[in-house]
């Protein structure tokens, strides 16, 4: 059984897999502090049957990470769940919407999307899974103020705008923490359901790894963007 631990590329929105050594098949990086690793791009996503969805305590913060089969490989695909503030992250945030419609033994396509779409002001960036092919879309929606400053009701809880003493338009330190609050409680409910269990996994090995022993990026060279991504790619996912 070969395991494969990857990372997901902040600026990108890939998949890879991190070393600091050359090898056959993985791209040279080099940060823009100089530093050169090698990654190994996953740009179709990762397939395969999903065995569970677990909080791993990397070595930068916690992951929700999937543990996905397919045939003797093993791959855990772990995504970010704070951000550099400390906030529930996109990708994360996304991820969760989708959680409560995976179940364990579902073939899964998972990938993850970063692209700023022609004429629009703002990125577009997430969690894509396709179920036996079909991309999912969430049924969990969130609440905001429409432009008149109306209250839309969603799951959940909206993000109050204001502006601080400098006239920097920011969210409320209380509706921020609502919505940190309300994301975590999925997030523990879910992993809770769909965490790894021993005696389920029969020819697997166990989720839970030692994160020192595990090369991994650190998190600005995992916001480093791709040296060589080309955005043609991004017409293949399933918007």
């Amino acid at each position: 059984m070969t395991k494969n631990y990857l990372q997901l590329e902040f600026t990108s929105g890939l998949l890879f897999d991190y070393s600091k050594d050359e090898k056959d098949g993985y791209d040279k990086h080099v940060s823009t502090k100089g530093n050169t690793s090698y990654r190994k791009y996953y740009k179709d996503g990762v397939s395969g049957v999903l065995e569970s969805v677990s909080i791993y305590e990397g070595k930068f913060g916690n992951d929700i990470s999937m543990n996905i089969k397919e045939g003797d490989n093993i791959y855990y695909v772990p995504v970010s769940i704070a951000d550099q503030k400390g906030n529930v992250d996109t990708y994360a945030e996304s991820l969760t919407k989708l959680l409560p419609q995976l179940n364990k033994g579902m073939n899964v396509l998972v990938r993850g999307y970063n692209f700023k779409p022609e004429g629009e002001k703002y990125p577009k960036i997430g969690i894509s899974i396709s179920v036996d092919g079909e991309k999912l879309k969430a049924e969990m929606t969130n609440s905001y103020m429409s432009k008149e400053g109306v209250l839309v009701d969603g799951d959940i809880p909206a993000l109050i705008w204001k502006k601080d003493a400098l006239g920097k338009n920011k969210p409320s330190a209380v509706s921020q923490e609502a919505k940190n609050d309300y994301l975590l409680q999925v997030i523990k409910v879910q992993t809770d359901r769909l965490m790894w269990v021993k005696q389920e996994q029969t020819n697997s090995t166990e989720q839970k790894v030692d994160a020192k022993k595990v090369p991994t990026a650190t998190p600005s060279e995992a916001f480093e963007p791709a040296s060589n991504f080309k955005e043609e790619g991004y017409d293949k996912l399933p918007f």
